[in-house]
């Protein structure tokens, strides 16, 4: 019985083990994380995707991002869910079946996301999916609504990939 008790606690154990390695790191988006974004990603072109898990329009884009990066394999995306940490287990869920772990992710850390939203963007209201296409020198062009796979490619040659 013994035995059974230690194999048991061991499989439970690897179990455990398992699920905490597929889990995506979601870092804490706050007030100068937009800031630190840019710095991360100095003098590099980078996509940044703003989404949330209840936006059907967002989960549906996402479906072409995984491809998008296959052709373009130099270009960063950043994914940020406008979902509170109270949500990282259905971010989680999303991230995994839409095959986007190995993206850099973000998610809105606190209730207040008018203000999150101003220090990213003082001209954005909300609206989701939004799409931030950024060169270089990170001049970039904001995108509400779905972006088809055609229009992706034509904002990549704007941002001269």
């Amino acid at each position: 019985m013994k035995q059974l008790r230690i194999i048991f606690s061991l499989c439970l154990l690897i179990l455990s083990t398992n699920a905490f390695a597929d889990k995506v790191e979601i870092n804490s988006f706050q007030m100068d994380s937009y800031q630190t974004i840019l710095e991360n990603n100095k003098n590099q072109a980078f996509v940044l995707i703003i989404w949330s898990i209840t936006c059907s329009s967002c989960l549906a884009e996402m479906a072409i991002i995984p491809e998008i990066q296959q052709q373009n394999p130099k270009l960063k995306f950043v994914m940020l869910s406008v979902d509170g940490p109270d949500y990282s287990d259905e971010m989680q869920t999303i991230i995994k079946q839409k095959k986007l772990s190995k993206f850099e992710h973000w998610a809105f850390a606190e209730d207040n996301s008018s203000a999150l939203r101003y220090a990213i963007d003082k001209q954005w209201y909300g609206e989701i999916p939004r799409t931030y296409f950024f060169d270089q020198q990170h001049k970039r062009i904001g995108i509400s609504g779905v972006i088809n796979h055609e229009q992706y490619n034509q904002y990549l040659n704007k941002i001269s990939l």
